[in-house]
């Protein structure tokens, strides 16, 4: 996970050590705003959240090791939340460095000039990354809490229901990454990728949802998790 989620700013650095010339539709920041569109919201961050989050409890189960972290003097919620803590930070320590360093990395290949106007950006998308982590982190730790084998159908989830984000009407709403990428504010300038952006939700509406999710995943996971007895084979 250390190599998906930091693999950006070493490929940067070599477009910038060997590719100093973009295409004139291109420019460095363009292909930044594509390595956060692409590469982290829709496919990076997700899966990251997703081989992380499952196994907060569901690699408790499977190593029978959960009857042993049961037994402390602690609350079931608070496991849970401490273990979500530790995702969280875990995996915004590995994203949130690569992003910005990506970022200066890109945005400067033809200099320095204008540089400042696009600090508001990278905030922007750091910002991103952060509801993308806890957004996706707190459905895939209730998927591991209800489900042993989590995995598959965390792919599936990602790689088939995910792409509704790109069908007409309601339907992209029923997803969790058209509000993400509709907060992302640089939209691509070739005119095929942009058909991806096509459907861009209201700024309020995509916070109100994606944090509607948050709270909805974390308060059902803890709930299960606290309720549920857990019986593990011998």
């Amino acid at each position: 996970m250390v190599l998906l989620l930091g693999l950006p700013a070493p490929l940067a650095l070599l477009v910038r050590t060997f590719l100093n010339r973009l295409p004139p539709r291109l420019g460095g920041f363009d292909l930044y705003g594509l390595v956060v569109a692409f590469y982290y919201v829709r496919n990076a961050l997700p899966v990251a959240a997703l081989f992380y989050a499952t196994a907060l409890i569901a690699d408790e189960v499977e190593g029978k090791t959960l009857t042993y972290l049961l037994t402390r003097p602690i609350q079931r919620v608070a496991i849970l939340l401490g273990k979500f803590a530790a995702y969280a930070i875990t995996t915004l320590t590995l994203a949130l460095p690569a992003v910005v360093v990506t970022f200066f990395l890109l945005a400067t290949i033809r200099g320095r000039a204008g540089l400042g106007a696009l600090v508001p950006d990278l905030f922007r998308d750091m910002g991103v990354v952060v509801l993308t982590l806890l957004t996706y982190g707190a459905f895939f730790t209730l998927m591991g809490v209800l489900l042993r084998r989590p995995v598959i159908p965390g792919l599936l989830f990602l790689f088939v229901w995910e792409l509704l984000a790109n069908a007409p009407g309601y339907l992209p709403r029923l997803t969790i990454t058209a509000y993400l990428r509709s907060l992302i504010h640089h939209r691509p300038l070739d005119e095929g990728m942009a058909e991806i952006f096509a459907q861009v939700l209201p700024t309020g509406l995509c916070l109100a949802a994606v944090g509607g999710m948050i709270v909805v995943f974390l308060a059902a996971a803890a709930w299960i998790f606290s309720a549920r007895e857990y019986v593990l084979d011998q």
